[in-house]
């Protein structure tokens, strides 16, 4: 695998990931999902439940996503050739896109079907540990050179 297709691919599931959250987030805007459903089939004690949990879900998860990346890549140098190297990386780089793509989209169907405003933040800060893991060439270069050490 070529740093330049493993670059080109985690950064269209990476697109893929930020479109498909915002569409949630357009599917309740524009009306085709109803704020607030959620609120109507469950009870209080549940609705308090999904609350508390989806917040413990993205408190958990942002952490998790990044620590695992930056260990995985550390044990990575054991590791035999750079192509197995790279595949690594890219397995481990997908892993970390996809726990935060869940941490926001759990975050906004909680903030839109509970109408939960604490969830809001939740996702805030999950778009915002997104960004931080944009897959840039400077990443896969340092990467690349902390193999050759």
């Amino acid at each position: 695998m070529q740093k330049d297709r493993v670059l080109k691919w985690l950064r269209i599931n990476y697109a893929v990931s930020v479109a498909s959250a915002l569409l949630v987030v357009l599917a309740f805007e524009s009306g085709y999902l109803y704020k607030g459903a959620l609120l109507n089939v469950m009870s209080e004690s549940t609705v308090y439940v999904v609350q508390v949990m989806s917040v413990m879900l993205t408190v958990l998860l942002i952490p998790l996503a990044i620590k695992s990346f930056t260990r995985g890549l550390a044990k990575a140098k054991n590791m035999g050739g750079k192509a197995a190297s790279l595949r690594f990386f890219n397995k481990k780089a997908l892993q970390r896109i996809f726990i935060l793509f869940i941490a926001i989209v759990v975050s906004e169907f909680v903030y839109y079907g509970l109408n939960y405003e604490g969830a809001l933040y939740c996702a805030i800060l999950g778009y915002g540990a997104l960004a931080y893991s944009y897959p840039t060439r400077t990443v896969l270069e340092d990467y690349i050179q902390g193999l050759n050490k």
